[in-house]
């Protein structure tokens, strides 16, 4: 069954499980058989706060010009921003916080029921003052069980389990970035570049979108594991 709660809630339960941050694909455990895909089953509803609620620190003004507040079937995934979550926030504008381990690493949404994770990255020397950029993870393998569910999307539709084909046809000008993560292995990457500094950064698996990274600081690809930083 899905989850249906705020963002406060879900990021509490999902830090219980955040030790060592988000799992990833080389050290998650393999998953229990799990129900066969249900064309029934209903993603988690997503309830963002605000950006305009009153909070200690506040973003940046430029930051509150460029991030829209949450609206009924607002595409989830943007250059800037998850909903109404945008790059430049401080975690506690949208009451998240990182682990003991990782205070620079926060879960921001999620499912466990269908095991699909978005997290906010910021800078490890300032942990929490400003989101550079999110990452939406699917522990699941493969990425191709992910399109029974509607997971969270960029306006164009791509999301973990959309084909490399698809991906290319809505961003044709995506660079190929070949990384070989000393962390986790070498990742197939594509990059698209977006406006004022921001990128996606698509990891490809058999074929497939496996791993979401948007924000800044991503037009070289992602590299590392980013608990690690």
């Amino acid at each position: 069954m899905s989850i249906a709660r705020p963002i406060s809630a879900i990021a509490a339960l999902l830090l219980l499980s955040l030790t060592a941050c988000s799992p990833t694909p080389e050290t998650t455990p393999t998953p229990s058989p799990s129900p066969s895909p249900s064309p029934s089953a209903s993603p988690s509803t997503i309830v963002t706060p605000s950006p305009s609620t009153s909070v200690s620190p506040s973003p940046s003004p430029s930051v509150m010009a460029s991030c829209p507040e949450w609206s009924e079937g607002m595409p989830a995934i943007d250059f800037n921003r998850y909903y109404g979550v945008c790059v430049g926030m401080p975690f506690v504008a949208i009451d998240i916080s990182g682990s003991a381990s990782c205070p620079w690493y926060a879960a921001v949404d999620g499912d466990d029921t269908l095991g699909w994770y978005v997290s906010a990255l910021s800078s490890p020397d300032d942990p929490g003052t400003e989101i550079w950029f999110f990452r939406m993870q699917w522990i699941l393998l493969p990425p191709s069980a992910a399109v029974a569910y509607d997971l969270p999307a960029t306006p164009e539709g791509i999301t973990i389990g959309s084909t490399e084909e698809a991906l290319m046809d809505a961003y044709p000008t995506a660079v190929t970035m070949l990384i070989d993560d000393i962390s986790r292995g070498p990742r197939d990457e594509r990059v698209v570049a977006g406006p004022d500094g921001n990128s996606y950064v698509f990891d490809i698996t058999d074929g497939r979108v496996s791993e979401i990274t948007w924000g800044q600081r991503l037009s070289q690809g992602q590299n590392g594991e980013l608990c690690a930083l």
